[in-house]
């Protein structure tokens, strides 16, 4: 996009208005979460609404944070690559559909009445902050829907070479000038990293995504398990499904994105089941959070229902999640990898 295309301000007025309502959304949803006088008396404070809140509250800024790092590569008096601005796009809808789901989860809670006893001041200091997050949000949307992402030419911008992970090193080189004596030490761990780390990352995708999850709903879960004295089975299951249903996000979002462009991409099988695992991942959520409601599919009900009670019913709804979307693939044959035949020649006359 060449510098002073009028396109370049709808799509710098959808960025900027989405990160703004990321920011505040950062700020009234994690940090109060933590606040038991505040949170205690939120109408969403159980499930199924605590569950979204609890996801979306690191999903929105890690996803804002990564536009924020590509956005500082965007220089007014330079063009934008087509890539990198459809990307940033694309990370406002994420952001954007994750902030909006919690908000309509928090008005149905809201008009639900739940948690109604618990209601006081505090209730209605959060009510106001959610309607000032619905028209931060609404306002991203109307400036998202105006900005008219670029169209790719299917040459140079069909396969991008750069992508968020190699913008944040990138980023960091260009800030270096600042450490002083620093900077030749920083350059060089950054070549080591981008040279190692990166092309390890590259190649191995999936298990590197699986490791950052698995580190991240041990550091959550075991935190929360500390915090709120759960036994071992207790904490043992809020890590693995922290780390799962973040796993799910992260992937799926991720793909969209073009977080890391891997190097072996999947195809046939091996693609339809990181899908079908991938789906079975989040959607094994939905029924965590209704679990009060599904007892009766393991034969059990809420007051005497326990750990094992409640791995049998989502390893059920796993499973059954995971067979279904890989049957629906097989049966569409999607992610087939179909060999490109070659232009015939023409005959000369």
């Amino acid at each position: 996009m060449a510098v002073g295309d009028p396109r370049r301000l709808l799509v710098g007025s959808a960025i900027l208005s989405t990160l703004w309502a990321a920011f505040v959304f950062s700020i009234f949803t994690g940090p109060v979460k933590q606040i038991k006088p505040l949170y205690d008396h939120a109408p969403w404070l159980n499930d199924p609404y605590d569950t979204v809140v609890s996801f979306a509250m690191f999903l929105v800024p890690l996803i804002a944070a990564c536009c924020l790092v590509r956005v500082l590569l965007c220089r007014r008096f330079e063009p934008l690559p087509k890539p990198r601005v459809v990307d940033l796009l694309r990370g406002c809808q994420v952001v954007l559909a994750a902030i909006s789901f919690t908000l309509l989860t928090e008005w149905i809670a809201l008009a639900a009445g739940a948690n109604r006893s618990a209601w006081d001041g505090a209730t209605w200091l959060q009510v106001g902050a959610l309607a000032l997050l619905t028209i931060l949000t609404a306002r991203a949307v109307v400036n998202l829907r105006r900005a008219e992402p670029p169209v790719l030419d299917r040459g140079a911008d069909a396969q991008p070479t750069s992508d968020w992970l190699t913008d944040m090193v990138v980023i960091v080189a260009r800030q270096s000038h600042r450490l002083g004596p620093l900077r030749r030490p920083t350059l060089r761990m950054l070549s080591c990293i981008e040279r190692r780390l990166i092309g390890v990352v590259r190649g191995h995708t999936l298990w590197s995504a699986a490791l950052v999850c698995l580190a991240f709903g041990a550091a959550v879960g075991v935190n929360q398990g500390l915090r709120e004295g759960y036994d071992v089975p207790s904490t043992l299951m809020a890590v693995v499904l922290l780390g799962c249903g973040m796993f799910g996000l992260l992937v799926g979002s991720g793909s969209y994105l073009g977080l890391v462009r891997s190097r072996n991409p999947l195809h046939g099988v091996r693609r339809r089941a990181v899908d079908a695992g991938v789906l079975a991942c989040i959607l094994v959520l939905v029924p965590f959070a209704l679990r009060y409601h599904l007892w009766w599919i393991v034969g059990t009900r809420d007051a005497v229902a326990g750990i094992p009670q409640l791995a049998e019913l989502l390893g059920i709804f796993a499973a059954s999640i995971f067979i279904v979307v890989f049957a629906v693939e097989s049966l569409l044959r999607l992610h087939s990898k179909t060999s490109i035949r070659p232009p015939r020649r023409l005959r000369s006359s």
